[in-house]
């Protein structure tokens, strides 16, 4: 699901971009952005390091997904997603020897543009098991939370500080069963699903 979030980011940021942009025809990458990386670019390229994963809590229900037929018999109870967020240090690269710092900061401009004008990720780049996940997905852009610049990160990968941004993506995860432990399924509480 993770490798799927990737390739839906990368769609995302190529098929939103402007025409002719920078960004359209960027290259896009997942890989940890340290020297050796860097040294092997061709073009400008924008990197999404996915630094942290962890469950959002506050999202967290124990609450039942029910899937019931048009007359209303039960057809299904599942247990609620798991809410994941992803966080991506979203930074751009230019291989000019000009203007590099110019270009990358351009570029970082377009990618704000993408990202805001898209809080939630459109159901028409979704791609793999996305698909087939519950929507929405929603997204943080440039959270207070997270990598915040930080020189140690930099300087582990052997890299000068570098402006980014901090880009969070909520998933749902399925489980396949209700735990042990889920509560009783009752009809005035359950969620109502019909897209299961």
């Amino acid at each position: 699901m993770i490798r799927d979030l990737d390739a839906t980011i990368s769609k995302l940021l190529l098929t939103r971009a402007e025409q002719d942009s920078a960004l359209a025809s960027a290259d896009i990458s997942f890989e940890i952005p340290d020297s050796k990386w860097q040294d092997k670019l061709k073009k400008i390229t924008v990197n999404c390091y996915l630094y942290d994963i962890h469950e959002n809590l506050e999202l967290k229900t124990f609450e039942p997904l029910v899937k019931r037929n048009s007359d209303k018999t039960l057809v299904s109870v599942r247990e609620a997603p798991r809410r994941i967020d992803c966080a991506y240090c979203i930074t751009a690269w230019s291989t000019s020897k000009e203007d590099a710092v110019f270009e990358e900061h351009r570029v970082l401009g377009q990618i704000l543009n993408v990202l805001l004008r898209h809080r939630s990720i459109p159901d028409d780049v979704l791609e793999g098991e996305l698909n087939n996940s519950i929507p929405p997905f929603p997204t943080v852009i440039a959270s207070t939370d997270g990598m915040k610049n930080n020189p140690q990160f930099w300087g582990a990968l052997d890299q000068r500080f570098k402006p980014s941004l901090n880009y969070i993506v909520t998933l749902a995860m399925m489980l396949d069963t209700l735990p042990d432990s889920a509560p009783a399924v009752v009809d005035e509480v359950h969620v109502e699903v019909d897209h299961l």
